[in-house]
């Protein structure tokens, strides 16, 4: 091997190549409280589907409201701030770990009026602010949402196929699990 040749071959041994990154999941505050609560109700279904996709490179996008969400909920729980900020911490650690962290935008004014004008004449004209904006930013930037808030999921359901409902104490919606698993898997198969 020539000298430039060694040069070039050392070179592309050290360039680092950007990793392909998979899906987009926008995970809803009720899902990550889910995650963070071994006692809450839908931990363990929350768990899994969490577990399930991390092994594919996602593309976590958490709305800067469901982390606003997240923390006061956490607080309020633990009594103590940095318990509850540890708790995040770590959950991000995971994230980061797993994929890519994406917060999303912070929507001005005009956002949230353009948003109730384009997506609010729909069915889910009727969330909550803070759900309507999470959800909208799920859809807009055609995210699967995965959610344990049963009132956003049915309100945003008939809009938006790409909802996933994550639950353990609905029979009706057990099949929600199942889906999203198989939507990972279809969508992520390599020809």
């Amino acid at each position: 091997m020539t000298e430039e040749e060694t040069k070039n071959h050392s070179e592309n041994q050290l360039t680092v190549q950007e990793a392909e990154l998979g899906l987009t999941f926008l995970l809803d505050s009720s899902f990550i409280l889910a995650l963070l609560n071994p006692r809450d109700p839908n931990h363990k279904p929350a768990s899994g589907v969490f577990g399930f996709i991390c092994p594919y490179n996602c593309r976590f996008h958490i709305p800067l409201y469901v982390f606003a969400e997240v923390i006061s909920k956490k607080i309020q729980e633990e009594k103590i701030v940095s318990s509850a900020f540890k708790k995040l911490e770590n959950f991000l650690k995971q994230i980061n770990n797993a994929g890519i962290l994406i917060t999303g935008i912070n929507p001005n004014l005009d956002e949230i009026i353009s948003r109730y004008k384009k997506v609010a004449r729909k069915k889910i004209r009727f969330l909550q602010s803070n759900d309507f904006i999470i959800a909208t930013e799920g859809i807009l930037s055609k995210s699967i949402i995965l959610t344990c808030d049963h009132g956003m999921y049915e309100k945003v359901k008939k809009y938006y196929s790409d909802i996933y409902y994550v639950a353990s104490h609905s029979a009706k919606y057990k099949d929600d699990i199942s889906k999203v698993t198989k939507k990972v898997l279809q969508l992520t198969k390599k020809p």
